[in-house]
């Protein structure tokens, strides 16, 4: 108790070194805490799910096809289910497509995923209220019975406790709710209702292998590996028609494959989070080894009146634990507040987002850290007094130091400038990186134009019930492009399935007059589009001509072509009048195989982004939607509108338009293709922002750590400058010798910290965009930024050391 009493005098007569030491721990382990936190709930935790560690989505892969990662078509699904050894159930699902609510206020849109008879059991799911979809339900088509989830009970029902029983209207059909799901963060958490999906009886395009759109879960047998169940449903696929030769079938966790390409970037980020940790550490540990150099009269002192080494050694542990239990306090202060805050971040897609929590393991990480920092910082002072020479050390006043401390000081500020080094490039690497991908030309004009989302109920399949489709959804397209471009203010309007920022449709081609496999027919992207598309976007016609208002259904077919499809399959060749055949592929495309009709070439454009920004580029083709046989594009596509100033000053004009046209359409997308363009990149941005939040601490710490050490190896030779400038050294002189110094310091932790990086930058090369790990740019700057910093932080001690007097300098030793 004396010695914690003690230790409190202590520091509170150094207020400003505590403050100091305690805010840079406190920065180190709270950062640390933080993103331990999020690694564990995010990539760690197992999912809250009966037998998790056996759940694996099923994928196929073909090399050759350059497909690393290939979805399940109806039959795909069927022939696992029926014909494998190796699990327990297999289930397919088909996540994010919408429907239409009406009947409770303005028309919304809800977010669906679908999922077949056995995928609740897989994922040992059950209902939080009610019941969930018996067999027999299997057995037919129609959803009159709808299973809804957690999120939408509470939100859009109010949690209504009698909502089992309840009707709503999802399609223009009225169905009853019979289950609501427990919470589920892991599982597709933004989906409001689960139909049921079946695959037979269902949807034609269902039972069309090479339409490949489900996604399939399995839950392994006990004792069965994942090689031997791939091996199991290789062999299954391969003997399937039309597959590739080479194509074979991956498993991987379903864990793994729910959060996606996050893995690399979390351990990233937790690897940066390291750095500034060690940082503060380094500099904390200076801080208290240039306090010991001064208390070394004090501790000579108490020695020499009779207290023992192990005495002293308990009093600086004292001191040293008061120090690392504040700033471990506040650290996770820090980490508790910034978690807090993780969710107010829309834009930041994380799945578990809502439930990342300070949990146990990142707490005993702390633990671990406080302790750890507790015996560095208390032994390193304690074995530095256990050598002293109490003759020397009453005589020095605190103003000379061994030789162990006049090389530890200087040491601890070439490690803080190599991790420094390391960080900063990484950094470097990611800003030059995110410029390129913000200087990309996605060959449209995405200023003053916005899109609107429409959605509306789905085609049928027999003749005369789209015959009667058609002549009720056709002039509304038709009519909302009208009254959309007679507004003031807009320039032109168009509609597409098209939507910037996204994946598009996938179709393959059949090339007339040139050979093909059709089990290998070459794949593009594909749009429907309106015939003032092009104009509407800003996207460049090379050759040929755009879509005008005759290509309508009874019209000759025809496509237009982006360049690097031009250049894919007609090298050195004019593809205009050439003839095409095109087979969409995907959920609600009704192609069934069969030999597409032909359409005629009529123009190229540019290359027109499709996906994100970052994104390579595809051979693209676009067809007028007039000659859509299915009519599949006007259930589901965007009116693009280019306006004459701001983008989104006319969205409720527009709002208001369709609802006069068509007043049970639900309009809840409406968005600037800017806006669009900016959440592609959403997940760079702020991997960006984090890595350079880092970045910029750890920056802050080494010139804090850089100053306070040439600030106090400085004083330590105020009266060797003193006898300096008394024989007539220039006060330029001293201050050159001190920058010398700080540079030598810097440059030696530059070159290490180069090194470092050249080894560490590999970890974030899957964040890249078309530059090198080994960028030169990147290295110079973070190496010019850091030796700045370092001249700054020593400009003070060394205009100090200029304006010594001789003689007072003298005179205190």
């Amino acid at each position: 108790m004396q010695d914690l009493r003690f230790s409190f005098r202590t520091l509170a007569r150094q207020p400003v070194f505590a403050v100091v030491a305690i805010v840079t721990l406190a920065i180190g382990i709270g950062m640390t805490t933080a993103m331990l936190s999020i690694v564990h709930d995010v990539l760690i935790r197992p999912l809250p799910y009966v037998n998790s560690e056996r759940l694996y989505a099923i994928y196929a892969r073909s090399d050759s096809a350059g497909q690393p990662r290939i979805a399940a078509s109806g039959p795909d699904y069927l022939d696992y289910r029926e014909q494998n050894k190796s699990f327990v159930r297999i289930a397919e699902y088909l996540p994010r497509f919408t429907f239409t609510w009406t009947g409770e206020g303005e028309p919304k849109l809800v977010n669906c995923t679908a999922g077949s008879e056995d995928f609740f059991a897989t994922m040992g799911i059950r209902p939080y209220l009610g019941r969930l979809y018996e067999p027999r339900e299997y057995s037919y088509f129609k959803n009159d019975t709808m299973v809804v989830s957690y999120r939408f009970w509470k939100t859009q029902l109010g949690g209504d406790p009698h909502v089992i029983g309840r009707e709503i209207r999802l399609q223009d059909e009225s169905v009853t709710i019979i289950g609501v799901l427990p919470p589920m963060s892991d599982l597709f958490p933004d989906t409001d209702v689960w139909p049921k999906l079946t695959t037979r009886p269902s949807w034609p395009f269902m039972q069309w292998r090479a339409n490949k759109f489900l996604r399939v879960v399995g839950e392994l047998r006990p004792g069965v590996t994942p090689t031997m169940a791939e091996e199991d449903l290789t062999a299954i696929l391969r003997r399937a028609p039309d597959e590739p030769r080479d194509v074979r079938v991956q498993l991987i966790p379903l864990k793994e494959d729910l959060v996606g390409d996050l893995r690399r970037p979390l351990l990233a980020t937790l690897g940066g989070v390291a750095l500034i940790l060690v940082v503060a550490s380094i500099n904390v540990a200076a801080l208290l080894l240039a306090r010991a150099v001064k208390r070394q009269p004090e501790m000579a002192l108490r020695l020499s009146l009779g207290a023992g080494r192990g005495r002293i050694a308990r009093q600086l542990i004292t001191e040293a634990t008061l120090l690392s239990s504040a700033g471990c306090g506040l650290g996770l202060l820090l980490a508790w507040s910034a978690l807090r805050l993780l969710p107010q971040l829309s834009s930041l897609s994380l799945p578990r987002l809502n439930e990342v929590h300070l949990n146990m393991p990142a707490l005993t990480a702390t633990i671990v850290i406080a302790s750890a920092t507790t015996l560095l910082f208390g032994w390193l002072p304690a074995i530095g007094f256990s050598r002293l020479r109490l003759s020397s050390a009453l005589r020095s006043r605190g103003s000379e130091t061994g030789e162990r401390r006049k090389l530890s000081l200087p040491a601890l500020v070439v490690a803080e400038i190599a991790c420094s080094v390391v960080l900063t490039v990484s950094v470097g690497l990611l800003v030059h990186s995110f410029w390129r991908v913000m200087h990309v030309d996605p060959g449209f004009q995405a200023h003053s134009l916005f899109r609107v989302y429409l959605r509306s109920e789905s085609p049928p399949n027999d003749p005369e019930g789209l015959r009667a489709y058609n002549e009720k959804a056709l002039p509304f397209w038709q009519n909302l492009i009208t009254e959309t471009v007679s507004l003031p203010g807009v320039r032109s309007a168009a509609i597409s399935d098209w939507k910037p920022g996204r994946d598009s449709a996938t179709a393959t081609l059949l090339l007339e007059g040139l050979p093909s496999d059709e089990a290998h027919l070459p794949t593009v992207e594909g749009s429907w589009v309106s015939a003032n598309f092009f104009h509407t976007v800003g996207a460049q016609l090379i050759t040929g001509r755009l879509f005008t208002d005759h290509d309508k259904s009874d019209a000759p077919a025809v496509v237009i072509i982006n360049t690097q499809a031009a250049r894919q399959f007609w090298p050195g060749q004019d593809p205009i009048g050439k003839r095409i055949g095109v087979n969409y592929t995907g959920p609600g495309r009704r192609t069934s195989g069969a030999t597409p009709r032909l359409r005629e070439i009529v123009g190229i454009v540019g290359t027109i982004k499709h996906g994100p920004l970052d994104a390579p580029s595809a051979p693209a083709v676009y067809m007028p939607y007039l000659q859509d046989e299915t009519s599949h594009v006007m259930s589901a596509t965007n009116l693009l509108v280019r306006t004459e100033d701001s983008a989104m000053g006319l969205a409720d004009n527009v709002r208001n338009r369709i609802h006069a046209l068509r007043p049970d359409q639900p309009v809840q997308e409406i968005q600037s293709v800017q806006e669009l363009e900016a959440q592609s990149v959403a997940p760079r941005r702020y991997t960006l922002l984090l890595f350079g939040t880092f970045a910029i601490t750890d920056l802050v710490l080494a010139a804090v750590g850089v100053y306070g050490v040439i600030s106090y190896v400085t004083a330590q030779r105020t009266r060797e400058f003193g006898v300096r400038i008394a024989l007539g050294a220039t006060r330029g002189r001293v201050i050159s010798e001190v920058l010398r110094g700080g540079v030598r310091l810097t440059a030696i932790g530059s070159l290490i910290g180069l090194v470092g990086a050249f080894v560490m930058t590999r970890s974030v090369s899957a964040l890249l965009f078309e530059i090198s790990p080994l960028d030169p740019v990147s290295y110079f700057a973070a190496v010019a930024l850091l030796g700045l910093l370092s001249v700054c932080a020593c400009l003070v001690p060394a205009w100090r050391a200029s304006r010594v007097d001789p003689i007072i300098a003298m005179q205190s030793e």
